[in-house]
Formats: C-alpha cells, sequence, structure tokens
C-alpha cells in the first residue's frame, strides 16, 4: 500500500541462552559439519511466517522464547569457524558453539496485514516488495564468515495484532526441516511449555559417515562458470490451481497410474511447472538440449538418522527428460510417471548430467509444503502464510522453484519461480494456457 513503511528497531540485539551452555558443550567446543553441512556454509535461507491473531505481547514471548530455545539449540548460538586441515578446498568447516547469540530485530507497520497485501497473490505474478523490509536479509555468497551469526530473527507487528516472522539462517546450521523443527520448539516454549517435545539432534554418527550424493546444481555450475542469461532474474509469485491439480490427477488415475497408485500435487505440481518452463524458454537453437529436472529430497528416513536431527540430510533426485522438445510435447501424465520413477530410487552416486549446454538445461524444485513451517504456533494458531524468501536480483545456479504451504483463503499451490526476465512473459503465458 501506498506510503506504508517498515519502522525498525535500531540497532538489533543479540539475544542469548539465560544459562550457561551445558558442561560437555563448553568442554569440547566444536561441532564438526558433515558433508551435506560443507557445501552449504555460505548458503543463507530465508523464510517468512505469517500470523493473523497474536497480540501485542507477542513480540516479547518470542524473544523470551528464542533465548529459552537456544538451551537445547545451543549450536544456532554458535558461529562457524574454518581450519585448514583438509576438507572442501583444503579447509575444514565447524560450529564453534560459543554461545554469541542470534539477531534479533523488531519492527512495527501502521496498517493492517490485509492492507500491506501480505497474503494476496499478485496479479501479474510479482513478488510485493515489502517482503523485503520483513526480514534481515543476506545475499548468496556473501553468508558464513566467522562473525555473521547463524540466525537472525525479525518480528514485524502490523496495526491488526497480526505478525511476521522473518527467519534467515545458515544452510550450514540446518535445513528446512531442521529448522521448522526449531521454530515448533520456539513456539512450544512461547506457549508455556517447560522444554520442546522434540529431543534435539545436531550430531549424528550415522550421516557424518555418509559421502555426499551429487548435486545438479553443482554439476551445472562447474560446467558453466559463467550464468549465461541468468544474469537478470525474476522471482515470480504464482498459484497452481486447484482445479487445475484435481484434473490432472483425475486424468491420471483413469488412464491407471504408475502400479495402480495416484498421484500426489507434489508430482502435478513438478509436471506443470517444468513443462511450461521449458516451453517458454525453447529457442530454434535449443530444441535438442538435454532437459533435466533436479528435486530435494529429505533423506532422514533412508539413512536411518536420529530422531530429533536437525542438521542437513537430503539429497537431489535428477530426471532426464531426453531432449527440451521432447519435454515440451509431452502429457502431463507422462512427466509424473518420470518423476516417480526419480522418486523410487535413491540418488545414484554415478548420476552425472550427460550432454548439458548451458545451466538452462536444468530446472531445480525444492517443497516446503510438509516439512513443519505450517504448523508452527507461536501462541495464536498456525501461521496464515509461508513464504521462501530472497531479495530480487540475485543470480542463482540454475532457474529455482520452491512450493509453499496454501497460504489462508488461496485456492492451490503457492509457489516462487526464479527465472530469467526476458522469459516471464512466456512462462505466464503458458501456464495460462492451463488456469
Amino acid at each position: 500500500m501506498g506510503g506504508a513503511e517498515v519502522r525498525k528497531s535500531s540497532p538489533a540485539v543479540m539475544i542469548r541462552p539465560p544459562e550457561p551452555l551445558p558442561m560437555a558443550v563448553t568442554t569440547n567446543g566444536t561441532i564438526k559439519l558433515t558433508s551435506f553441512d560443507r557445501g552449504c556454509v555460505k548458503v543463507p535461507v530465508t523464510v517468512l511466517l505469517v500470523f493473523e491473531h497474536m497480540g501485542h505481547e507477542a513480540t516479547d514471548n518470542i524473544k523470551r522464547a528464542l533465548s529459552q530455545a537456544l538451551v537445547h539449540y545451543y549450536p544456532f548460538a554458535g558461529r562457524i569457524i574454518i581450519s585448514s586441515s583438509g576438507g572442501v578446498d583444503g579447509d575444514e568447516f565447524s560450529i564453534r558453539c560459543t554461545g554469541d547469540g542470534v539477531e534479533f530485530l523488531t519492527a512495527s507497520m501502521d496498517c493492517s496485514l490485509k492492507e500491506a497485501k501480505i497474503l494476496e497473490e499478485s496479479s501479474c505474478a510479482k513478488i510485493n516488495p515489502l517482503r523485503n523490509e520483513l526480514a534481515i536479509l543476506y545475499p548468496f555468497g556473501s553468508f558464513g564468515s566467522e562473525d555473521d551469526p547463524l540466525l537472525s530473527v525479525q518480528v514485524t507487528e502490523f496495526s491488526c495484532g497480526g505478525h511476521v516472522l522473518g527467519v534467515s539462517w545458515s544452510h550450514a546450521i540446518a535445513d528446512a526441516a531442521g529448522m521448522a523443527q526449531f521454530l515448533a520448539a520456539v513456539g512450544e516454549l512461547a506457549r508455556g511449555s517447560p522444554s520442546p517435545s522434540v529431543v534435539p539432534v545436531r550430531w549424528d554418527d550415522v550421516v557424518s559417515r555418509l559421502e555426499p550424493w551429487p548435486s545438479p546444481m553443482l554439476q551445472a555450475m562447474l560446467a558453466f562458470p559463467e550464468t549465461q542469461g541468468l544474469e537478470l532474474t525474476a522471482n515470480l509469485d504464482i498459484t497452481i490451481p486447484s482445479a487445475l491439480i484435481k484434473c490432472v490427477k483425475d486424468d491420471y488415475l483413469s488412464c491407471g497410474g504408475f502400479d495402480g497408485q495416484p498421484c500426489t500435487v507434489f508430482e502435478v505440481v513438478v509436471a506443470i511447472v517444468w513443462r511450461c518452463h521449458i516451453r517458454a524458454t525453447m529457442s530454434n537453437n535449443n530444441p535438442g538440449n538435454p532437459a533435466y529436472l533436479s528435486f530435494a529430497s529429505n533423506m532422514r528416513k533412508y539413512v536411518g538418522s536420529k530422531d530429533g536431527y536437525y542438521g542437513n540430510c537430503g539429497a537431489d533426485r535428477l530426471i532426464s527428460g531426453a531432449t527440451r522438445s521432447s519435454v515440451a510435447e509431452a502429457g502431463f501424465l507422462d512427466l509424473i510417471r518420470m518423476v516417480k520413477r526419480a522418486k523410487d530410487q535413491l540418488p545414484d552416486n554415478g548420476q552425472l548430467m550427460q550432454g548439458l549446454r548451458d545451466r538452462y538445461d536444468l530446472m531445480h524444485v525444492t517443497s516446503w509444503r510438509n516439512v513443519g513451517f505450517e504448523q508452527v504456533d507461536l501462541g495464536g494458531g498456525a501461521p496464515a502464510g509461508v513464504m521462501f524468501h530472497g531479495r530480487e536480483g540475485g543470480t542463482p545456479p540454475v532457474p529455482i522453484c520452491i512450493m509453499h504451504p496454501a497460504c489462508k483463503g488461496m485456492d492451490g499451490v503457492n509457489l516462487l519461480l526464479v527465472t530469467a526476465k526476458e522469459h516471464v512473459d512466456a512462462f505466464l503465458g503458458e501456464l495460462a494456457k492451463h488456469t
């Protein structure tokens, strides 16, 4: 809304545990990052949780609960340290459990959530620019020095009593499932629980012994260090309507499905977005290029990690669509079957993308629909909206799609798509053909 500004407290404060760290922590001092963590040291992640009814004491309650949570999740209050004793590029990364604390900032707006249109979908798929002011944002690649906090939290209060919790963290300390677990613990403590219901685990011998599975995004970056068209990108806020998802699911089931099984919402949305993006980015020069899609998978149950483990434990599944033209011409049902086959197979250490000609031949998909953010309750009920957020204009490794839980009052699946600006209109045009 015009004229509305976010007023932030200045400066941010450091929130520390309210009591000394356990003796074992101060004695041992560090937690070595696993092979899954190390590649994420310089990767910041931001989530926005929108709560409609929390009251004017919510900020103080969150601040208190955050401090209490750091007693149980003390690595979040530490710092990344680097030693030249091996590891990635000759360096080894660890978390030093210093208790230095996490960054905390309060803010306010003289308008309601509705007036600020925080939960509304833009008619032209543009991200609401106000979101940039609702969290402490770190540019990709600039995060991870020994002085940086591993977690930054901003609480913005609106005149209606609603709040937005903006959480930015180093991907090296936790993946999305791990952060959702941490925020759920903050919520339990804010509601008066003496301790989190899930006992947190940051070091797991099983996970620490594993070698990382290949990363298609990293392969694409190494093969093509130049971004080739991804210098100017746009972040699109898109909704795939429930009616379209249901229609595709019904068609899939009527055709016998895959081994007689129905398809999931995730599989349908992946098929829709992948084909629309391939068609939007097709040119006379690239129809024979290979087409690849990778999607992130939580591997905790596959590797047998301990309950409560909140470090990184994910791998990327890879789908090959033969060529861009074959994906562009494929039906949604064929693409869904390809996704299902990839989900049924563990990542292969030998999975390599053959014939890749530029980064645009690969799209990466991540889903936050069921990782736990949608269940975080800080005292006023579950969030009305959960959104991944990153400042527009950065250079992503490849085109990226991130699915969110549907915002309250909205129909379908919300997602953020990061792609080149020159292909925005073509992508929206392809999507409009189905909606």
